[in-house]
């Protein structure tokens, strides 16, 4: 009876404690609840901000092509510095094209949304295209033999030509390397596992098949007007990308009813730079009176018309078909990466 008495004396106090430490985890789980809201309205407010640097990637581009093509050496004549200056702002344009996703990537810490077989594509064409670019620009064999089967008339290519498909390439690139590192793509099905090998598979058999050939041709003497064939395929190869290298990322924002993941800002300085592209292109061949240029580099009259084309499809689903989406999904992707990152 002693002990009975004894342990109904402590009851109280049992029950006192149980409550002090249910109140003390409550608002502790509250505390962290509201901290924790506090870092998701943070890192939102982060993320939007970086969203307002982004309207600048545009005009940007266009003010910083503008001066180059102003102070950049030119021949004399207001035509010749009118195209220095339509195609130093188109290859920053083009140039600056590449980082708004590779910006948009960093930031959510993440790649859905991104077409994959896009950016393989994309990787192979621009090494192509700085392969046509820098071998017509640097090599006087080439320069030789397209001038003789143009009427002793120079090539289009430009230095910015090449510099601009170097460094496509190498950006490109870059934004593999980020798929790598951000993986977080839902599995394929069975039709997507189809296309995929069958673009990966394309690829290494028109590669291995450019490079038995480059070396067949280094071994052959006097071989510039073969080279200057080669390296046309290559370029007509760049353009076959180009044009198919759009459709999956046309479809798969499609399939997701959304371009959350695919920055607009890629889309209108790509728009831009095809514009200026093949406007420098026709005004050259308008000043020396030799449409032969336009015939000579189909590669650049080529991507500067298919990126309009498709630009103007993505500025569609963007803008029309799925804004309404996009914004919602925009924040929900805000917030689920942010959860992502606090559960880890």
């Amino acid at each position: 009876q002693v002990s009975c008495h004894g342990a109904q004396a402590f009851m109280p106090t049992v029950h006192w404690l149980r409550r002090v430490v249910t109140t003390l985890w409550w608002r502790a789980a509250r505390c962290q609840k509201q901290l924790r809201k506090r870092m998701l309205d943070s890192e939102s407010d982060e993320f939007h901000r970086g969203e307002r640097w982004d309207r600048f990637w545009v005009p940007g581009a266009l003010i910083l092509g503008v001066l180059v093509g102003i102070f950049m050496p030119a021949e004399p004549g207001l035509g010749n510095r009118i195209s220095e200056v339509l195609g130093w702002t188109y290859f920053f344009a083009w140039s600056v094209s590449f980082y708004p996703q590779v910006v948009l990537n960093f930031r959510r810490k993440s790649v859905n949304g991104l077409s994959l077989d896009y950016q393989i594509l994309n990787a192979f064409g621009f090494g192509c295209y700085f392969l046509f670019n820098a071998m017509f620009f640097w090599n006087s064999g080439i320069r030789s033999a397209y001038r003789e089967e143009h009427d002793n008339q120079d090539s289009g290519v430009r230095l910015n030509d090449v510099i601009f498909a170097g460094h496509a390439f190498c950006i490109t690139l870059i934004t593999l390397a980020q798929i790598c590192i951000y993986w977080d793509y839902p599995p394929l099905n069975r039709q997507e596992r189809l296309f995929r090998r069958l673009v990966v598979g394309s690829l290494c058999l028109v590669g291995a098949a450019s490079v038995v050939l480059a070396i067949y041709l280094a071994g052959l003497p006097q071989c510039c007007s073969k080279w200057l064939r080669f390296l046309s395929v290559l370029s007509e190869v760049k353009v076959v990308i180009s044009v198919v290298k759009y459709c999956p990322q046309v479809w798969l924002n499609y399939q997701r009813k959304s371009t959350v993941g695919w920055t607009i800002y890629n889309v209108l300085l790509d728009f831009t730079g095809g514009l200026l592209s093949v406007a420098q292109l026709l005004l050259d061949s308008w000043l020396t009176s030799d449409w032969s240029k336009v015939s000579g580099d189909p590669a650049k009259l080529m991507l500067g018309n298919v990126s309009v084309f498709f630009d103007v499809i993505f500025m569609i689903q963007h803008y029309c078909l799925y804004l309404q989406a996009s914004s919602t999904s925009c924040c929900r992707d805000t917030t689920d990466s942010s959860d992502a990152y606090h559960s880890t």
